[in-house]
């Protein structure tokens, strides 16, 4: 606690240093590029792990709430014996691939190492 309260005595006076500098660019830069500010000039370990705590929690759970209509369209009554594993897979897929099917299908077809370790014997 004691070095948290000696982080706290240095950052005060450094904040008051780096607004007073610039005063129209201090305004004009959001919450975590002032924290950045201040952590180039300073080193503070506890207040950057409170800091980067903090500013992990969302501002709202707009984010998530998207999801669940996307989760409700993949996971339909047609398909609803999928397991959670495969729907998570699918989700996953669905919201950080910036490739379309057709652009996937493509570069799959030009590497190698993935169509020889996908490929099955016909029978």
């Amino acid at each position: 606690m004691d070095e948290l309260y000696d982080e706290c005595s240095t950052a005060k006076p450094i904040l008051k240093r780096l607004k007073e500098d610039a005063e129209d660019e201090w305004k004009s830069k959001g919450v975590a590029a002032r924290w950045v500010a201040l952590f180039q000039v300073a080193d503070l370990p506890n207040i950057l792990s409170i800091t980067s705590h903090i500013l992990s929690i969302p501002a709202s759970t707009g984010y998530v709430e998207r999801i669940f209509p996307r989760m409700a369209n993949k996971w339909s009554d047609c398909r609803n014996r999928c397991s959670t594993e495969l729907m998570r897979s699918e989700l996953l897929i669905t919201l950080n691939f910036e490739q379309s099917c057709s652009e996937f299908y493509n570069s799959a077809l030009k590497d190698k190492e993935i169509l020889q370790k996908y490929t099955w014997k016909k029978k």
